[in-house]
């Protein structure tokens, strides 16, 4: 009875017919050609290692993808690798107050709903995009929608209507 690998039992074992031929179902058929694949693509065999033995330099490679391995190295060449988040950091603005009260760490062009937010100051909305008018508030005294209007890089005094 021929033997596939000496990790595997030989074919008749491996057939679930009753009468111990060694026909070959389709289980053991793909099992001997990936056997096969694998022994004509270059793969090394592995030899276990005993823990109490010296250790030998033995290794286990496929080549199936031959010059792919240096693909995802590293590449050098790029530079060191840049900061992904703002160059310099967010612009803050420390002269926001709304209804006279200051407001801190205010973002330059944050939407005066967060600002007000913010600050515990309700201001009634209703469309969100600064349609309607519901929001309307006084930013320096100039009316203004809440909703839709961004905090200034200087003074910024919002008052509620």
């Amino acid at each position: 009875v021929p033997r596939i690998s000496p990790f595997l039992p030989p074919l008749t074992q491996l057939s679930p017919s009753h009468n111990n031929s060694p026909t070959m179902t389709y289980s053991t058929t793909l099992i001997v050609a990936t056997l096969a694949l694998l022994s004509s693509s270059g793969v090394r065999s592995f030899v276990p290692v005993h823990p109490s033995s010296p250790t030998t330099s033995s290794s286990t490679s496929l080549d199936i993808f031959g010059g792919l391995k240096d693909a995802f190295s590293n590449d050098d060449s790029l530079g060191k690798a840049k900061n992904a988040g703002l160059s310099g950091g967010p612009k803050y603005n420390e002269n926001v107050t709304v209804n006279g009260k200051a407001v801190p760490n205010v973002v330059v062009d944050q939407k005066i709903s967060q600002v007000c937010n913010a600050a515990r100051v309700k201001v009634p909305y209703n469309c969100q995009n600064g349609e309607c008018g519901t929001c309307t508030v006084k930013m320096n005294g100039r009316k203004i929608r809440a909703c839709v209007s961004k905090v200034p890089s200087g003074k910024c005094s919002i008052e509620t209507l």
